[in-house]
């Protein structure tokens, strides 16, 4: 089982949304209460989020196993990140990344994003974390169109719970068909996004400028995959339309009860991204 755990209002949005399903969820943020929540004494700066460490050794006792930090960019809380991640580094770490839209950001809130964003890829590609999920908040609001202010957040963070959701759930479950490959040891900078297979157009959900690996998860209705006989080799086809450059296109089919087909794609890479 993942433990899920979101930090600052951001992170703790999204990461609720995973108490629906087969997850352990804990919640860290200042002036936060209730079960499974950590609250943070607020600081003036991220250097002072940093050096005011919490003692987080009770909080996460039990856990064991797989690990996923749900954290965005630009609040000052995102400085205590590494020091939460430290206190769990005999678990699996990963990190979920949700970048926002830099041009708006304040001068401090920039620097803080910069710092944050380069340093957690840095310690992934080195190997101190299993992974890290690049997301980018402005890809995610051109891809859900016009939505209202009231709706905006939550529109945005359903779409980000989803796909996560999608991506760890179909990770652990057994295809019935498997083309996939392992990625590169060193390829640990991910990013995840949505792929129409009739349209063969993909949108990543960060602008990734080097990509070592590809694997496209298809979600099949169970009685398309007994009747649809020209499915396979659309499936087929559109991947080795893929096989560009020098990035390894893989693919697994999933058997599901969701009435409508859909297929997500995931990418590595091992460079630091901008």
């Amino acid at each position: 089982m993942y433990t899920i755990i979101g930090l600052g209002s951001a992170g703790c949005n999204i990461a609720e949304m995973f108490e629906r399903g087969n997850y352990k969820v804990k919640l860290i943020d200042v002036d936060i209460d209730g079960e499974n929540c950590f609250s943070l004494k607020a600081q003036k700066t991220p250097e002072d989020y940093e050096k005011n460490k919490p003692d987080l050794s009770e909080f996460f006792s039990d856990i064991t196993y797989k690990v996923i930090l749900l954290v965005g960019g630009s609040g000052k809380i995102s400085g205590t990140a590494l020091q939460i991640l430290n206190q769990i580094k005999h678990a699996e770490l990963n990190v979920v990344y949700i970048r926002p839209d830099t041009e708006l950001l304040g001068n401090t809130a920039k620097l803080q994003d910069r710092l944050t964003f380069n340093v957690l890829q840095e310690y992934a590609r080195s190997g101190i974390f299993k992974s890290i999920i690049l997301i980018s908040n402005s890809i995610i609001e051109n891809l859900v169109g016009d939505v209202s202010i009231i709706e905006y957040n939550n529109t945005i963070n359903k779409v980000i719970y989803n796909m996560v959701d999608n991506y760890l759930s179909m990770s652990e479950k057994e295809p019935i068909i498997d083309n996939s490959t392992h990625p590169k040891e060193v390829s640990r900078i991910i990013t995840i996004g949505v792929y129409d297979i009739e349209k063969n157009a993909e949108q990543l959900f960060y602008p990734f400028d080097f990509i070592d690996d590809k694997c496209y998860y298809f979600a099949i209705n169970e009685n398309d995959l007994k009747s649809n006989g020209k499915l396979f080799k659309l499936i087929k086809d559109r991947m080795r339309e893929k096989v560009v450059d020098k990035t390894k296109i893989s693919y697994r089919i999933h058997s599901t009860k969701h009435e409508q087909n859909y297929c997500f794609v995931v990418a590595y890479s091992k460079k630091i991204q901008e």
